[in-house]
């Protein structure tokens, strides 16, 4: 499992991509805290992105 990112703005613990907001633009994705919205470095937001849970409901 990978480790949890602590957000920079209210401070919640992200561990999974649902706690996540992507963003797609012309250059790529950004992502934000799903909770305050505030940006996620890239390397964190990818990494979590491809983590598989084990859930009833991945279906990666």
């Amino acid at each position: 499992m990978p480790a949890a990112y602590t957000c920079d703005g209210c401070g919640a613990s992200l561990g999974a991509v649902d706690e996540l907001h992507r963003e797609s633009t012309t250059t790529g994705r950004s992502w934000y805290c799903g909770y305050c919205r505030t940006s996620v470095p890239n390397a964190v937001g990818e990494r979590l992105s491809h983590h598989r849970d084990g859930s009833p409901t991945d279906r990666r």
